[in-house]
Parts: C-alpha cells; sequence; structure tokens
C-alpha cells in the first residue's frame, strides 16, 4: 500500500511538470519591443538606408522573423501596414515619437519609439520624411495639437489613416479633409509668410528643407 508521504510526493511531482509543461508552451511568447536602429539597416518597402534622411522612423514586428522590419518614414510604415495581405502577420508595431527625435537627424536608439497604435498623427504637415510628405507621430493628441498651431496639418488617430489618405497625402491641407480621410478633423494651415519655417519655442522642429532629389539604395 502506498503511503501518504509517497502520494504526497507524487502529487508534488505532478503539480511541478504540470507548471512545467505550462511555462513551455502555455504562455504567450515574451512581449516585442523596439530596438535601436543601425546604420546598415534599410526600409522594408522602398528599399533606402534608414541612416542619413529625415523624419520619424518606424519598426512592425511581423510573424516568423526574428527582428521587426524598419521603416524610414512614417508614410512607408502606412503603406506596408495598412495593405490587406499582411495584416495577419502584424504583431507589434511601434513610429519615433516627433516631440523626441531631431526631425533632420532622428535619433537611434530604441527609447524614441512609442506604440504605433496609441499614438497621434500629424497628416498634411510641412516638414519632409525621407521620401516627401510623411505623417509626424506623437505620444499624446496634446503634442500633436501643438505642432499643428505651429506647422499646420491636422491630427489622426492610427484607426483614421487610409490606404487612399497614405497615397495622397501631401504637404498642404486639402480644401475638404473630411472628404480626403472620411472624418471631421480640423486641417489647419501652416506659415505662409516666409518660404522657411519659424522654429517653436517648445517643440524644436527645424525649417522644412527642399525634398531630398535623390537617395542611396543599399548595393547588392
Amino acid at each position: 500500500m502506498m503511503t501518504l508521504s509517497a502520494m504526497s510526493f507524487r502529487a508534488v511531482a505532478l503539480a511541478l511538470a504540470l507548471a512545467l509543461f505550462a511555462g513551455c508552451d502555455g504562455n504567450p511568447a515574451p512581449a516585442q519591443h523596439a530596438v535601436d536602429i543601425h546604420p546598415d539597416d534599410t526600409c522594408a518597402v522602398c528599399g533606402m538606408y534608414l541612416d542619413g534622411s529625415p523624419g520619424p522612423r518606424a519598426e512592425a514586428w511581423v510573424t516568423g522573423r526574428v527582428k521587426p522590419l524598419m521603416f524610414d518614414s512614417t508614410r512607408d510604415f502606412f503603406a506596408y501596414v495598412l495593405q490587406p495581405e499582411n495584416q495577419a502577420d502584424l504583431q507589434e508595431l511601434f513610429v519615433q515619437d516627433s516631440a523626441r527625435i531631431d526631425w533632420q537627424q532622428p535619433a537611434h536608439a530604441a527609447i524614441s519609439f512609442i506604440d504605433a497604435r496609441r499614438s497621434s498623427y500629424v497628416a498634411w504637415q510641412p516638414l519632409p520624411g525621407s521620401m516627401g510628405p510623411t505623417l509626424a507621430p506623437f505620444a499624446t493628441r496634446a503634442a500633436a495639437a501643438a505642432f499643428i498651431r505651429e506647422h499646420g496639418g491636422a491630427v489622426l488617430g492610427f484607426d483614421e489613416i487610409t490606404p487612399a489618405l497614405v497615397a495622397t497625402l501631401d504637404y498642404r491641407c486639402p480644401s475638404q479633409v473630411a472628404a480626403a480621410s472620411g472624418h471631421d478633423s480640423q486641417c489647419l494651415a501652416g506659415p505662409t509668410a516666409s518660404a522657411g519655417l519659424p522654429a517653436s519655442p517648445h517643440l524644436p522642429f527645424p525649417p522644412a528643407l527642399p525634398e531630398r532629389s535623390a537617395r542611396t539604395s543599399p548595393q547588392p
């Protein structure tokens, strides 16, 4: 006959085995985080090097990859994540907080990135990204509104950005934002008194520069 101590030992052993099994197969994968950008990182959409171009970058974790996809602009980022064929594989998404970077020389550190799905974006703003017009992300809607008062544009949530908006994105506010984007956000025009834009005392964004006419893509 099995003694009480032997039965207790077996019960404890069984409980430990079940706990180990659950730890291996029953728990979700660890949360994914933004990673540092490196000089040889290239954009998943246009293939250009991220280093040396203006505007905020973005990262997207997708199924089956050991590191996130990199994007040299938020416009390229949305061009990718909004494609129906990419939706099922999307995991954690990150964009650089425009309030944490020098627009012309964005930071490389992971700490400059924020949750893309919870960010506020300024569309139709005049500061150029890597390949032209882009969206300026902010951690809060208040920070985005402060940027708009200085530079113009309209603040949008992640779910308000559509493929059509991204495809037709420009530096200027549309005459009817509701018609262009399907919502009622007010679009404010930026300064027009001079060719340059005045720097804000609270948001250290430099004047808009002319678009880069050409960039070097990585050699095969």
